[in-house]
């Protein structure tokens, strides 16, 4: 294999290249600028989890203000482009500490004006540091090109084609998955055709994803309830059981026979929930 001259080698490095490109790092950079000093002196960027960005704070009390603020502060952090991903805050209270190899988090330049917000004096307490960021991302708000239509957020530079911001976006779809999961409860043998005239453009990943959770979830159920050789006393169980069984197979109600059961369930739980009535006596002579 040929080495690569120390010259090519270096060409394309330029000093803290791959850690802007860090999601968190950038976040840190410009977390002063996000939530404002003085909130940004008592909470920081922890760990991205996905779609969430957990954030410690110096108390349980300020944890529990930006919570309320959660919404706002996401709508300030779509001019980030490393946090466009993120969709949900959770807050941990503790000790504030930098993370290994990262530089402490500072003001960066505002992204539209290219200037320095002027520096203020910090607030005198808590209550003043959740003032100001209301304040600013009020201003936010009113200068916003485009509006979300649910709550009326800022949605800051927008090409057009969204018309609600991240944090409703994301309650339209976690309401919807719940409603698709009460009619699959309720009717577990429908089709995803028949699904469609009540969830209009109910798609097929939308459907299994679903039925992938529910079948999961009953299963839970189910093995805890063979577990404990019993059922609880509102025999809820044998609904479940029934659920399972019918999503499963995918087979109508009328064609579900004891051979279907014993072949998703198992002999075991078959006879748990449904035990076999004992025979009759024999005559006597």
């Amino acid at each position: 294999m040929a080495l690569k001259p120390l010259r090519g080698a270096l060409g394309d490095w330029a000093p803290g290249k791959g850690i802007v490109a860090d999601p968190l790092y950038a976040l840190e950079a410009a977390w002063p600028a996000i939530v404002g000093p003085d909130v940004a002196a008592n909470s920081a960027p922890l760990a991205i989890n996905g779609k969430t960005l957990l954030v410690a704070t110096r108390s349980s009390a300020w944890s529990q203000q930006l919570q309320f603020l959660s919404t706002t502060i996401l709508l300030a952090m779509r001019d980030l482009p490393q946090a466009r991903g993120i969709e949900r805050l959770s807050f941990r209270a503790g000790a504030l500490r930098r993370v290994p190899g990262r530089s402490a988090a500072r003001p960066v330049r505002a992204a539209r004006t290219g200037r320095k917000a002027p520096a203020q004096e910090p607030a005198a307490d808590l209550g003043e540091a959740l003032a100001r960021l209301r304040r600013r991302l009020s201003t936010l708000r009113r200068t916003a090109s485009a509006t979300c239509a649910s709550c009326g957020a800022p949605l800051g530079s927008d090409d057009g084609s969204r018309v609600a911001c991240a944090p409703c976006m994301g309650e339209a779809e976690r309401r919807r998955e719940a409603q698709l999961q009460r009619l699959l409860y309720m009717a577990p043998w429908i089709t995803r055709a028949e699904l469609a005239e009540t969830l209009p453009g109910v798609s097929v990943a939308e459907f299994e994803r679903a039925r992938r959770y529910l079948l999961q979830r009953w299963w839970l159920v189910l093995e805890r309830t063979r577990r404990a050789g019993s059922l609880s006393g509102s025999g809820v169980e044998r609904q479940v059981a029934s659920s399972y069984v019918l999503l499963q197979s995918r087979l109508p109600p009328d064609r579900i026979t004891p051979a279907v059961v014993l072949n998703l369930l198992g002999a075991e739980l078959q006879a748990l929930l449904w035990p076999a009535e004992p025979a009759p006596p024999e005559p006597r002579p």
